[in-house]
């Protein structure tokens, strides 16, 4: 991680550095300090420097944000073995916060309790970074905020054109000469700096699920070595032309495989993508299972005497509800094979209290049942066996 926030930062200074290079290249030979225009482009390019810098720091407490994260989820793999219970997420809900402070008091175990003040100390840290990220947003102008299809050329012209009144060719002049980058993903911010004729710009994650310098790396390193490739055989000019074949036999291979690089990652964008909805809709759900007392009885899912569960067996839970689209559940007569349905009930009872969690409504002719899920919260990322009398 460390070397990673370090390249960002070089190569946010080498960003902030190339327009100045450009200036002092175009200027006539012994003229560059003699020249008050020079002079003016200097010190705003110190000054887009000192932005860029500000703005790449941003990357910096976002690899923080990360190694706090991936210690939380071993740290809630080590609660959920000791205790059981899951920690949705990689962020404490302000409930799940002061339940843990409040076992912490309570506990006197010494290993749990370090573990759950472990918990509680990473949360704060996390809470630190961003704290930190958003004072230091606060002192820049406002990024943009990548959205599918954009680019960061498209970005760079329409905010020189639309923000400082740049002709569209001059914008994209201007944003050639700074380090633009192919590979965005929705939710990064792109960082816009421009004063007197320069331009400077950075990418950070923001919202992202990987980080600019993820999709680069590998890009930069492949670009890095065909360019000393190049400038080697290049040397020689009676091989210039074998050179100049080999080359282009070989982008076109490159294309190919950046062609299939990118497909690669957008199946894979677009799978973890479908997993977090999956996840989502997982904490979003109840999952439950009907039957008779009977059948579940020989099922050896429900004690031999009395209401309450003899075995939690979590393959009974087969279907679900998405509590954002329905809190009801209704089930009928015919499909467990009875005449009538006198009464339903939910267990476990210790976590379910009829007329407070939920309800249900026999229909006139007892032919169908309807169990209302009052207290969504109670239900959500949780499990319960509806027995049918």
């Amino acid at each position: 991680m460390q070397i990673h926030t370090t390249r960002n930062l070089l190569l946010s200074l080498t960003l902030a550095a190339a327009p100045l290079l450009g200036a002092c290249a175009d200027a006539p030979e012994g003229t560059q300090e003699e020249s008050p225009e020079l002079a003016g482009i200097v010190m705003e390019n110190d000054a887009l420097s000192g932005q860029v810098t500000t703005a790449s720091g941003i990357a910096l407490k976002e690899g923080e944000i990360h190694q706090e994260q991936a210690k939380f989820i071993e740290l809630n793999n080590q609660f959920m073995e000791r205790t059981g219970r899951k920690l949705s997420g990689v962020r404490l809900t302000e409930r799940q916060a002061a339940i843990l402070k409040t076992m912490l008091d309570k506990e006197d175990d010494i290993s749990l309790k370090g573990l759950l003040q472990q918990i509680l100390d990473t949360k704060d840290q996390i809470e630190k970074l961003e704290s930190e990220i958003a004072e230091v947003k606060s002192e820049l102008p406002t990024p943009d905020i990548v959205a599918r299809g954009d680019s960061h050329m498209g970005l760079a012209t329409d905010y020189l054109v639309k923000t400082h009144g740049l002709p569209e060719d001059e914008a994209k002049a201007l944003a050639r000469r700074s380090l633009l980058t192919n590979n965005l993903a929705p939710g990064m911010e792109v960082w816009h700096f421009y004063a007197d004729g320069v331009y400077g710009t950075t990418v950070t994650q923001g919202t992202a699920r990987v980080s600019p310098f993820f999709l680069n790396v590998r890009e930069k390193r492949k670009l890095r070595a065909e360019r000393d490739e190049a400038l080697a055989l290049a040397a020689s000019l009676e091989a210039e032309i074998v050179v100049l074949e080999t080359t282009r036999d070989e982008l076109r291979r490159d294309l190919k495989k950046v062609t299939r690089q990118r497909d690669d990652l957008q199946v894979e964008r677009d799978d973890l993508w479908d997993e977090r909805e999956d996840l989502v809709e997982d904490d979003e759900s109840v999952f439950f299972y009907v039957d008779t007392g009977r059948r579940l009885r020989e099922k050896d899912v429900l004690a031999p005497v009395g209401m309450r569960l003899k075995e939690w067996r979590k393959d009974l839970f087969t279907q679900s509800i998405d509590l954002r689209k329905q809190q009801s559940l209704r089930v009928y007569a015919e499909d467990f094979g009875v005449p009538r349905i006198r009464k339903a009930i939910l267990l476990p009872k210790s976590r379910f209290t009829a007329g407070e969690d939920y309800k249900v409504e026999i229909s006139d002719n007892k032919d169908s049942a309807t169990i209302y899920l009052d207290n969504v919260s109670r239900f959500k990322n949780d499990a319960f066996v509806v027995v049918i009398r």
